[in-house]
């Protein structure tokens, strides 16, 4: 099983339990990467969600649906 070290926290997971995102991409050098746990996935996800208004209720019921913890 491949292991990968979340840019966010450092924590090292497995890789199949995080996410990997596009940042940038560049017509020369294609695209950026980085890797995310899934716990700094929803945590981004939790603020973007707050920031939108929604309750503490609703962002957890959000976040949960779309990315369930492992």
């Amino acid at each position: 099983m491949t292991t990968e070290t979340c840019r966010e926290c450092a924590a090292i997971v497995k890789e199949d339990t995080g996410r990997w995102l596009i940042l940038d991409q560049s017509k020369e050098e294609g695209f950026e990467w980085m890797f995310l746990c899934i716990e700094c996935v929803r945590d981004w996800r939790k603020r973007g969600l707050e920031r939108e208004g929604l309750t503490d209720q609703e962002v957890l019921l959000q976040v949960d649906k779309e990315y369930p913890k492992p």
